[in-house]
């Protein structure tokens, strides 16, 4: 996936399937109100949620309106769906023959998940599973998993474990039209057919170690094989532009921490998390963070993070390729692979209904709102970013 501008920057495409799902949105919001004011049947109860992203930074834009709504039944039983549709400007080659310009796709995606909870006396078991899909013209990727929770000791103590398995279909489209690379002489070259599988295991721990305590530990295993690299993205070696090759198979690991605390003096929660990353292609990483919750009013929460990301270089990139590299050599240009460091700092507002109690709108005081913004200091190719998002949470029932 390739990421760029808000969507009355895109392409005109872009703009009329933005605006086909806000209508659709906005449906589904008058329809979600209708079924939360029906209570006769007193049986359904769950929550529809309406949110928008957008990502930017040097050479990338991105807009992804999504919406999503989750159903529990009378025995108990959890439906969910979500589709997203986001705008992805970026710098690439499949604009042209060897030329960085602007290019935009269309990415579609729906997921579903289904789960339950079951009561063992003095501890609680939940199984679920989840599907999901998302197209663009080049790219096809469609996945799946399963998650268990075990909830002990008047749930003060969850252990957790997820498998999820991924399949990615590559290919190539290019604004010709075609999905083959034209060739300096105008020929049209061959055509592009590459794929990946994905693995991804991870076991977890949760506790709460006081009112105010709680600590959690995960850990993390992923493998991935198949081709992994990028299919528009040419590397300068010996001179001449070559396609980018990275190693076809991946083994990753992830640990996570997180000790999170609540001060009932100021009503203030404090969270600090750490997370360390290392796979065999040789990148490492350590990313601390803290987050602040700090509630404001009744109707009111504010939260402030700052995280900091550091990361090697994977063993085989240069930011300069000598003269004798081999030609069956492994090579990139993806600064996501370099050596580099960014700094995170953002906050976010949630906003409750709940003020409108006593008002004409006091159907709406179940309604949430969130707001937040994130602004990235980035040492690597791509530069400084932002990441803002908004939200609406209207719970039915």
């Amino acid at each position: 996936m390739r990421f760029v501008p808000l969507a009355w920057a895109a392409t005109p495409a872009a703009v009329r399937d933005s605006l086909r799902l806000l209508a659709t949105l906005l449906l589904c919001v008058t329809a979600v109100s209708a079924a939360r004011a029906d209570r006769a049947s007193g049986t359904w109860t769950g929550e529809f949620q309406l949110r928008g992203s957008y990502y930017w930074e040097r050479s990338t834009r991105v807009v992804a309106p999504s919406s999503s709504v989750q159903l529990e039944s009378p025995n108990g039983v959890r439906l969910g769906g979500e589709y997203l549709i986001d705008s992805i400007t970026s710098a690439s080659q499949a604009a042209g023959v060897l030329e960085d310009v602007r290019f935009t796709e269309i990415r579609h995606q729906g997921s579903v998940n289904v789960g339950r909870e079951w009561d063992l006396g003095d501890a609680h078991l939940d199984l679920s599973a989840n599907a999901r899909v998302s197209r663009e013209p080049d790219y096809l990727s469609v996945g799946g998993g399963v998650a268990a929770q075990l909830s002990l000791a008047d749930r003060t103590t969850i252990l957790r474990t997820s498998f999820n398995y991924l399949h990615d279909e590559v290919r190539q489209r290019f604004q010709t039209g075609g999905g083959s690379r034209p060739n300096m002489d105008g020929s049209i070259g061959s055509t592009f057919n590459e794929n990946f599988e994905a693995l991804a295991l991870s076991v977890g721990w949760e506790q709460i170690l006081s009112p105010v305590v709680y600590f959690q530990l995960t850990y993390q295993y992923g493998y991935m094989d198949g081709f992994l690299a990028n299919a528009y993205r040419r590397v300068v070696v010996n001179d001449a532009l070559r396609p980018e090759s990275h190693p076809e198979v991946r083994r990753r690991h992830t640990l996570t921490g997180r000790l999170a605390f609540h001060l009932r003096a100021t009503r203030t929660s404090v969270h600090l998390i750490y997370r360390s990353y290392y796979d065999n292609w040789r990148v490492g990483a350590l990313t601390p963070e803290v987050r602040i919750y700090q509630r404001i009013s009744r109707h009111a929460l504010m939260r402030a993070r700052w995280r900091h990301y550091r990361q090697t270089r994977a063993f085989f990139y240069e930011d300069v390729y000598p003269m004798d590299t081999p030609d069956d050599a492994f090579v990139t240009a993806d600064p996501k692979m370099s050596r580099f460091h960014s700094n995170l700092l953002g906050f976010q507002i949630l906003l409750r209904g709940s003020f409108l109690d006593g008002t004409p709108l006091e159907a709406l005081r179940d309604l949430t709102f969130d707001l937040s913004f994130d602004y990235i200091w980035n040492t690597n190719r791509f530069g400084n970013g932002v990441i803002a998002e908004a939200g609406l949470r209207l719970p039915f029932g």
